[in-house]
């Protein structure tokens, strides 16, 4: 019997295939300074900022819009 970890996953997937992977930013300044630190993980942003007095995390907002870059040859 095949494994069943990917059963039943209904995740947001690139044109590719590839899982959509939302990328985590620590911003300094409560969110208007300057980006200290980037994960795909937000356990490891949130450990981070924590680092960081007065930083927050937010997902980026450019990696949002869609970074699927296609190839021109």
């Amino acid at each position: 019997m095949g494994c069943g970890c990917d059963k039943g996953s209904m995740a947001a997937r690139t044109a590719s295939g590839a899982p959509v992977r939302t990328l985590f930013r620590v911003v300094l300044d409560g969110g208007k300074g300057k980006v200290a630190f980037q994960t795909h993980n937000p356990v490891t942003a949130r450990a981070v900022a924590k680092n960081y007095p007065g930083s927050i995390v937010e997902p980026d907002p450019d990696a949002a819009s869609g970074e699927v870059a296609t190839a021109s040859t």
